[in-house]
Parts: structure tokens; sequence; C-alpha cells
């Protein structure tokens, strides 16, 4: 199991000097990463129902300060020498593929083998209208995306014909040093056929009527299992990434498996293995002081357990 840390990057408050000391405090305290979430815009009057609150609210305001995950990666990168960086999950139809793979494969030959790209299809219907972008078929959109990233990787020159993005023959050097991992999110089975058919791997989330807790993200990795079984791959392939919060208190919530004591974060930790998940994503809500004391309590507290 690895471990990684959310950074306090969209959210009240939110400012350069906590990322970077987060980004630090990951490293030296062990983390194998830091995550980040996107969006590019919050609308003062958000019509969109976010899908993973109980009743469709989304916890920021426009007064809320987000900062760009596609800045950020190079911006720790250059703070950092070890810890891989990773989006859990930047949206994918946000940003032109030529343009996005461009920007990680330059800050990937200065950070060789540290970035990670978790990919979604998105569901703020506000932004994608401001951008000009098709909301509609934003699923297919994501696949094709993914295809064409892969083209733009490749080292070779390549041109692309799909339904959204399309090119002439032309070269994108220079590639990635090392392959960047594609992670694809979503909750339903159609985003697990997805990771399964072009993923490298899954960024876990359960949606409204799959429950919540460890038995549920059990039960929707077995249906990846079978997703992956059905395209002739291995599920131990794949990165398995589950973002939940973090936080210590003397009673442990069955929803929230990273709660309570050192010992019953452990006991979780332990079983989120033994079912497939790879990497935990621990959160921290709070400010960055906070992020950073937590961090650093799992890491003398917890991980000794583990």
């Amino acid at each position: 199991m690895r471990f990684g840390l959310h950074l306090p990057s969209a959210q009240p408050g939110a400012n350069a000097a906590d990322i970077l000391a987060v980004a630090r405090t990951a490293e030296t305290a062990g983390f194998d990463s830091v995550w980040m979430f996107d969006h590019l815009f919050t609308p003062v009057d958000l019509a969109s129902k976010y899908p993973y609150s109980r009743d469709g609210s989304y916890a920021l305001s426009a007064t809320d300060p987000f900062y760009d995950p596609f800045g950020l990666y190079g911006v720790v990168a250059g703070a950092t020498e070890r810890i891989r960086i990773g989006t859990g999950v930047a949206i994918a139809a946000y940003r032109h593929p030529i343009v996005a793979g461009k920007i990680l494969a330059t800050i990937e030959n200065f950070a060789p083998g540290r970035i990670v790209l978790g990919l979604g299809r998105g569901w703020m219907r506000e932004e994608f209208e401001g951008l000009g972008v098709g909301f509609e078929r934003r699923g297919a959109r994501l696949e094709e995306y993914v295809r064409a990233l892969r083209a733009v990787w490749s080292g070779e020159p390549s041109s692309f014909w799909g339904e959204f993005y399309a090119w002439d023959e032309a070269g994108f050097l220079p590639a990635p040093s090392a392959p960047i991992p594609i992670l694809l999110g979503g909750h339903g089975d159609e985003a697990l056929r997805r990771t399964a058919a072009l993923g490298d791997g899954w960024v876990i989330t359960t949606g409204k009527g799959q429950g919540a807790g460890i038995d549920a993200v059990a039960a929707r990795l077995d249906v990846l299992r079978s997703q992956m079984e059905q395209v002739g791959r291995s599920f131990e392939e794949l990165e398995i990434v589950y973002p939940n919060a973090l936080w210590f208190s003397d009673h442990p919530n069955p929803k929230m498996p990273l709660t309570g004591a050192p010992e019953d974060i452990a006991a979780s930790i332990k079983r989120l293995e033994e079912i497939g998940v790879t990497t935990a994503h621990l959160i921290v809500f709070g400010p960055g002081p906070l992020v950073t004391e937590t961090a650093e309590r799992f890491a003398t507290e917890v991980s000794p357990l583990l």
C-alpha cells in the first residue's frame, strides 16, 4: 500500500505557502504522492448538482481559491525531489489533449516518473458552457481524449482523427521519459468499463445507491475485476486509488474508514489493501497547518502499525 496526501489547493483560505508546505511535508514524512482536485471556476449561481453529496450541494463558493492543478504540477515538481504528483481527477474536456499532453510531458522530463494523470468526464455543466465545450457526450469525449493523449506522448510523429479531436501528422517532442499513468474516475458501471478498456488505474468513487465504506468499495472492485476479465486484462496491473478523509478521533465512522484512533485507521488500511486498493489518498479538511500536523501524526502513529 502506498500513501498519498491531498494538497490544500481548493478550499477557503487556500494559499501558495500552505500548498508548498504540505507538499514538502508529504515528502519528508515518507508519503509516496500528493494529489489535487480540478475546477477552473466556481459559478456564483450554481445549478448543477454535485454527484457525491447527499443533497447535491457543492462545498466551495465563488469566493474560495481553487489553484490550477496543471500549474501546480510544475510548481510542486520543482519544490520536491521524490514524490509523485497526481490529479484525482482532472476534467479532460477543459484542456485540449495537445495542450495538456505538452505541459505534462515537459514537466515530466524535469521530474522523471513522478507525474500521474487522473481524468474524469466532469459534472458541472456551467464550466462546460463557459468553455464552449459540449456537455452531453462527455463520456465519449473522455475516451477519445485518452487515445489522443497517448498519441501525443508516443514519441513519434502522429496524426489523429476522432469525433472531438483531430490533427494532421505532427511531432510533439519531448515525449515523457517514462509512461505517464492515466487513471480514470467515475462511479458507474460505464466508468468501470472505460477503466478496463483504457485506464492504467481507477480513482475510486461510489455514487448514490452504491453505499459507503469499505464494503461498498469492495463491491465496486468486484465489478471492475469482471470488466477487466472481459477485455482480457489483469486487475493487478491497475493502480487503485482510494481518496477519503483522514481524521483522528475517539469514534471511528464506518462510512469514513480512515477516521478514528491510529489502530482503527491502520485496520481499515489493511482491509483496503486486502480488497485491492494500492494507494490511499488521504484528505485532511482544514487549513494547511492542520494538514501538515495530521500527516506527520499519520507517519508517526499509523505507519508503524502497518
